[in-house]
Parts: structure tokens; C-alpha cells; sequence
């Protein structure tokens, strides 16, 4: 901002008196706290985007005794969906005016223990709560893609279920007649994470659409995309029996089309194939993949949102809540026919 002959930082004044609200409210909605209206949350937000508004993260720790940091909890970054997870979070606690901790967690109790900076941290994103739903329970924290009713955490989940059967409908609008499910799931009752619903979603949908689908139909594969292309090689060296695959994750789908490449099976002429997540990568494969694209960019809006409620009202006991965001089915080149 120009003012008498000099360039000013803007502050948040600033943000607030272009935006006809109070300094509160402009800082509330900055931040995601507060009783703040969608719609003014999303218009102060433009217009400190529009005027370069920086926030002074060293004055607002000094007033508030708090770390203005989030650490991310995860259980790696070297995948593809995990470091462009991570970057939508960085992103977005960055623009609140914040700092993100990324630490690595195997997610054993004794090791997320160690791992988790409490003095350091306000508050903790979770991208598995396995073994840590009763680590936190006195730490403000939002749990991502978690499907357990017993968590006591706020939640924020991917279109799992939705984008599942709509996988299998995408590849049915395109002749597959005998498709197959490719992944892992974890097993009845050993922990009700996406993988078991997505599995489940595409196998209802399958009998929904009078489609063939018994014990072979489900393809288990490491979720790797190492065990994608071992998975590939065995379904080219058992002749391909299927003609369209839903793989449960991008990674085992790259993998998958990286193995059938190997063996000479071309896709999509012999066989669609289509993952789960939409990551970046996915669309400068050769093919490229046709993916159930989960909305990263409000996962993190609504995750931060949860957990800056949680921060700055530490006595609210209101319910856990579970929140999904939307998905959009993003076509390549791999289901095209």
C-alpha cells in the first residue's frame, strides 16, 4: 500500500476498512475462528489477497501465547497423494497467517507419542488416527479420512462412497462389462478406513448395475505403486480377464498401467483403467489417468476451519463433526474409448 510518498505493509485495519467490517471480524475470518458469515469469510479473504496483506505471525504469538503453528502428522510424504496433501495444508495455514510442522509418524502408539511437538503446536492434523485417537485428547486436532463413529475427533473425509460408484458408472458408460476392483482392503473389523469403503461402494454398484462381480473381481495389490505394477504383470500374464479396472488409489493405478505397458496390454484399448485421488502426477502419465479428483483445496479450507474453532474455544465441548467434501471425476486418457 502507498501512503505519503512511501510503500506501508498493510495491515489488517487496512483489510477491515475496505471490507466495511470490524478489525475483529476481519481478523476472524483470516483465520477461520469466530462467528463469522461464509460470505463475509470469503469476501474479506479476496480483498486481503487483493491488497498483499502479510500477517505479522511474530506480533500475533506475542498477544495470544500461542505458537501460530499446526504440525501435519502423517505417516510419509514420499508418495505422490501425501506431498500434494501436505502442500494443500502448507498452503492454506499459510495464508492464515500461520506455520506448518510436518512430522512422520509410523503411527505406532509409542512412536506418534515421541513425534508429536505438544509445546510447539496449537493444534494437529492427523492423516490417520489409528493409533491416535486417544493420544490427542487434549489437543485440539482434525482427523483426515477417517471412518471409525467412535473417533472423538473432528473429521474430514473424501467423497469415498460417492466417488466409488461413480468410478464404476464412468467406466460402464464406456462398455466395461467385466470390471475389477484393485487395491487392499484392511478386513471386517480390523478398521472401517476408506479403502473398505470404496472396495464396497464399487462392489455394490457393480451388482447395482447387473454386472458381474464375485471373489475374483476383487484384485488385492499392495497399496504401491510397486504393487501396482506387480499387480499389472499378473493380471497380463493371467490373460487380462477383466476389461475395465478401478484401481482404490492413484498410485496402485500408475503402477497397474506401468505393469500391463511391461506385458505388452494396452490401455485403454484392452483394458480402462481409472484410480482414486486425482493427483497431480496422474495427468502427465502416458496414458493419462482418469481419477476420482477429491477437492484438496476445501479438505484443507474446512480441516483449518474445524481445528481453529477447537483452538480458540478449548472449553467448547460441542459434538464431533464429520464433514466430506466433493469429488469430480477428471478424465484422461486411460478410460477413453
Amino acid at each position: 500500500m502507498y501512503r505519503k510518498g512511501v510503500y506501508a505493509m498493510v495491515t489488517i485495519k487496512d483489510v477491515a476498512a475496505k471490507a466495511g467490517v470490524s478489525k475483529t471480524t476481519a481478523s476472524d475470518a483470516l483465520r477461520g475462528g469466530g462467528d463469522v458469515s461464509a460470505k463475509t469469510m470469503l469476501r474479506v479473504r479476496a480483498i486481503a489477497e487483493q491488497m498483499g496483506y502479510k500477517p505479522n505471525v511474530s506480533a500475533r504469538s506475542l498477544r495470544s501465547g500461542r505458537s501460530n503453528t499446526i504440525t501435519f502428522l502423517t505417516s510419509g510424504i514420499q508418495g505422490s497423494y501425501f506431498a500434494e496433501v501436505a502442500t494443500y495444508f502448507a498452503e492454506e495455514i499459510n495464508r492464515r497467517g500461520m506455520y506448518m510442522l510436518i512430522e512422520l509418524t509410523k503411527f505406532v502408539r509409542d512412536d506418534a507419542k515421541q513425534k508429536i511437538p505438544f509445546p510447539m503446536s496449537d493444534g494437529i492434523i492427523a492423516t490417520n488416527a489409528l493409533h491416535v485417537d486417544r493420544l490427542l485428547r487434549e489437543h485440539p486436532t482434525v482427523v483426515l479420512e477417517n471412518y471409525d463413529d467412535e473417533c472423538p475427533y473432528d473429521t474430514v473425509n473424501a467423497s469415498s462412497a460417492a466417488g466409488s460408484r461413480a468410478a464404476i458408472r464412468h467406466l460402464a458408460e464406456r462398455g466395461c462389462t467385466r470390471i475389477a476392483v484393485v487395491g487392499d482392503n484392511s478386513g471386517p473389523g480390523v478398521y472401517p478406513g476408506s479403502r473398505d469403503l470404496r472396495y464396497e461402494s464399487a462392489r455394490d454398484e457393480c451388482r447395482k448395475l447387473g454386472l458381474r462381480f464375485d471373489d475374483d473381481s476383487f484384485v488385492r495389490s499392495q497399496w504401491s505403486r510397486q504393487g501396482g505394477i506387480e499387480t499389472g504383470h499378473a493380471l497380463a500374464d493371467a490373460g487380462m480377464p477383466f476389461d475395465g479396472l478401478y484401481c482404490l488409489s492413484d498410485g496402485i493405478a500408475l503402477g497397474v498401467i506401468r505393469g500391463l505397458n511391461e506385458r505388452g496390454v494396452r490401455v485403454p484399448d484392452d483394458v480402462a483403467v481409472m484410480g482414486f485421488d486425482g493427483v497431480l502426477e496422474g495427468r502427465y502419465y502416458s496414458p493419462s489417468l482418469t481419477s476420482v479428483r477429491t477437492d484438496f483445496s476445501t479438505m484443507a479450507r474446512v480441516a483449518m476451519d474445524l481445528l481453529m474453532r477447537r483452538i480458540e474455544h478449548p472449553d467448547d465441548k460441542a459434538a464431533r463433526q464429520c464433514m466430506t467434501v466433493g469429488y469430480e471425476i477428471a478424465e484422461g486418457e486411460s478410460t477413453a474409448r
